[in-house]
């Protein structure tokens, strides 16, 4: 986990208004941001469609073997 000692700049009434970073914490933030975009985004609708198919072929006694189901991923 990133740990972060961050420092705020408040405005007349007290509220946060922004946020001060050490250079090398937000080198690695940007680092995370980048990471974190080149994950594929997760598609639950997909997933859903998946799992009621895999249960209608269990009903039908259509199994796979888990070699089979691991070398699609």
């Amino acid at each position: 986990m990133l740990e972060l000692n961050e420092r705020y700049i408040v405005d007349k009434e007290g509220k946060k208004s922004a946020v001060i970073l050490d250079i090398e914490e937000f080198k690695r933030l940007m680092e995370l941001i980048k990471e974190y975009g080149e994950i594929e985004p997760y598609d639950t609708e997909d997933v859903n469609r998946d799992i009621i198919e895999a249960f209608k072929d269990l009903k039908r006694g259509k199994i796979h073997p888990a070699r089979e189901i691991l070398n699609e991923l």
